[in-house]
């Protein structure tokens, strides 16, 4: 599985990424991780943190998102809100989810090359990458 699958992987669950002092940083709902999916994203820990550096996710913080981004997001909002018939939390934390997929499924279609070492690879330490054009 490569480093682009587990970042979705990882968005699908509901966390969000950033880097603070150099670090990868994550907040996730209470079992969100489960399945193998913090196993997996350890080993590709380098390519995660690259990804997110060169922008693959939005910021942390939603004041921080790009004006576009976040009118998509309030739109997503309301209309989950008042035509799904959620909660208003509920549909807030669903189009924030939706925003930051679509955000990174974007920056991947932009960035068609991708030359990523399988998990197998980074965890054995060989290095060996691959490179693959297309989207996850």
């Amino acid at each position: 599985m490569t480093a682009a699958n587990v970042l979705l992987a990882l968005v699908e669950a509901g966390a969000v990424l950033w880097i603070e002092d150099s670090r990868i940083r994550f907040r996730a709902p209470a079992g969100a991780l489960g399945g193998g999916l913090e196993a997996r994203a350890r080993a590709c820990r380098p390519a995660i943190v690259a990804l997110v550096r060169a922008g693959a996710v939005l910021p942390a913080e939603l004041a921080a998102w790009p004006a576009e981004e976040r009118d998509r997001y309030e739109e997503r909002a309301g209309i989950q809100q008042f035509e799904g018939g959620l909660p208003r939390e509920v549909a807030e934390r669903e189009a924030e989810r939706a925003a930051r997929l679509a955000h990174i499924r974007t920056f991947l279609a932009r960035n068609v090359l991708v030359v990523d070492p399988p998990a197998e690879d980074a965890v054995a330490g060989t290095g060996q990458g691959t490179a693959r054009t297309g989207g996850p």
